[in-house]
C-alpha cells in the first residue's frame, strides 16, 4: 500500500474562544502507518449548521489549484456518512447527530491510517487545511495538516 507521514499536525492558534477552546491535542506515530491523536477541547456555544467547514487538499510544494476543496454547513458535514467523521464521534462520545451540544469533549487513541486514504494517491507531499467559521464569520478553529505519501 503505501507509507503515510505525518509530517506535521497544527492548530492555528488565532481562534474565537467564544466557540471553541483547544485544551491539549497530540499526534503520536504509534507504528508505521498508524497515528493516534489525543486530546480535549471544549465547544462553548452549541453548534449547527449556521457554522461553516471549509477544507482544501493541495500538493505542499507546487503551484496550482487545490486537489480537492468544499464547504459545507457544520451539521451537514457532522452528519455525512464519511468514515472518520463516525469514527471521531464514537471515539469522542460525541452525540449521533448534530447539532453538537456545548461541553467538554475527548478524543483518545483515535486512529489515523493509511487505510483512510482513497485508493490512488500519488506519491508526494499534501497539504490539508481545515477550518470553521461562525454564522458572523468569526475564525472558529481551523488545523494545517502536511503529510508525505510514499
Amino acid at each position: 500500500m503505501y507509507e503515510l507521514i505525518i509530517d506535521s499536525f497544527d492548530p492555528e492558534p488565532n481562534i474565537d474562544k467564544d466557540y471553541l477552546i483547544l485544551y491539549t491535542v497530540r499526534v503520536t506515530r504509534k507504528q508505521r502507518n498508524v497515528y493516534v491523536i489525543s486530546g480535549s477541547f471544549e465547544v462553548t456555544q452549541n453548534w449547527g449548521n449556521q457554522m461553516q467547514v471549509l477544507y482544501t487538499i493541495s500538493a505542499a510544494n507546487k503551484l496550482g489549484p487545490p486537489i480537492m476543496m468544499g464547504n459545507s454547513g457544520f451539521c451537514d458535514f457532522y452528519n455525512s456518512k464519511n468514515e472518520v467523521m463516525q469514527k471521531v464521534r464514537e471515539n469522542a462520545k460525541m452525540p449521533p447527530d448534530c447539532p453538537l451540544a456545548k461541553g467538554v469533549y475527548h478524543i483518545k487513541d483515535f486512529e489515523l491510517n493509511e487505510k483512510m486514504l482513497p485508493p490512488m494517491v500519488p506519491q508526494g507531499q499534501y497539504k490539508a487545511y481545515v477550518k470553521m467559521n461562525s454564522p458572523d464569520g468569526k475564525h472558529v478553529g481551523a488545523y494545517t495538516v502536511q503529510a508525505t505519501v510514499t
